[in-house]
């Protein structure tokens, strides 16, 4: 279990700093609390919502999902409820990931008690987030409008469990006011919490079942990841997410793999390793003098 003082921070829109997801949406809070800390590489993140009462395998889902995603170096993002969120954030904890937790009360406010060990360990691997000031209760109508920050914080929302009137079905619609994509797993038709994501579906989210599906759709997406394609001339079509990362944290610049590997806590130095190897491959980086790589400048699709 992480130990130590975690320290709380205030940031701006506009700022260094502020999370680089949220710049640029019309709803962006103008002004977030934090306690612990969010990296420039939590930009590779997505959200996993769902109904507060899920079934067993909702549960077991979403931790799965979680888990997986947070082991690809995604951060996941959450809203730190009861049933599908806190298995989320339980999923990406279990395996030493990212997890940021966006609140309907204040970052020192314990909501729900049930989360309260939850609550305690989220900021050493990631962050608690809120618009609202320390000490602001909660409230109903402050959780649609905090559905907002979970979604725009995200490259996309995966929805594992929502009932025809679950809060999670806000934060995907919330997501697509952002241009962000929304993503669904499929359930029994027998089941009520699964009623209004398998609607999702009907309507057009993206099916998934796995972090493999979630990381292959967000890969075919240009806008959700810039960097995720190499060039035409490559030999591969596409970049993963984590070597669309890496050339995001070193361009313009000219590092060595220890000062790579530095810059990215959350992936093992071995990993960097065989990433930067993979890049060399594919054309996206050169080596040069004094072990140091470069990207190329071929343009991307």
């Amino acid at each position: 279990m992480p130990i130590g003082v975690v320290s709380s921070t205030t940031m701006i829109l506009g700022d260094l700093g502020y999370p680089e997801n949220l710049i640029g949406l019309p709803n962006a809070p103008r002004c977030l609390y934090v306690l612990g800390r969010v990296l420039p590489t939590d930009r590779l993140a997505v959200a996993v919502v769902g109904t507060r009462s899920p079934t067993p395998v909702g549960k077991m889902i979403a931790f799965e999902l979680a888990r997986d995603l947070a082991r690809a170096g995604v951060t996941v993002v959450s809203g730190l409820a009861a049933g599908i969120d806190g298995e989320a954030h339980r999923g990406a904890l279990s395996t030493g990931g990212r997890t940021i937790a966006c609140l309907g009360a204040g970052i020192d406010v314990v909501y729900p008690r049930q989360n309260q060990k939850l609550y305690g360990l989220v900021p050493h691997s990631g962050a608690l987030v809120s618009e609202y000031p320390q000490g602001t209760p909660p409230a109903p109508w402050r959780f649609p409008r905090r559905n907002r920050i979970i979604s725009g914080m995200s490259l996309g929302v995966v929805v594992v469990e929502a009932g025809e009137k679950s809060g999670a079905l806000l934060t995907a619609d919330w997501a697509l006011r952002q241009g962000r994509p929304v993503m669904a797993v499929p359930g029994t038709v027998k089941s009520g919490v699964s009623v209004g994501s398998n609607k999702l579906i009907q309507d057009g989210a993206y099916l998934v079942t796995s972090a493999d599906d979630v990381l292959s759709f967000l890969g075919q997406e240009g806008e959700c990841l810039p960097l995720a394609r190499v060039p035409k001339d490559g030999p591969d079509s596409q970049l993963t997410l984590d070597e669309a990362l890496i050339l995001r944290e070193i361009e313009g610049r000219m590092l060595n793999g220890d000062e790579i590997a530095g810059l990215l806590p959350s992936l093992p130095p071995g990993k960097v390793v065989s990433l930067l190897s993979s890049l060399e491959m594919k054309g996206a980086l050169e080596r040069i003098a004094g072990g140091r790589y470069l990207a190329t400048k071929k343009r991307w699709d």
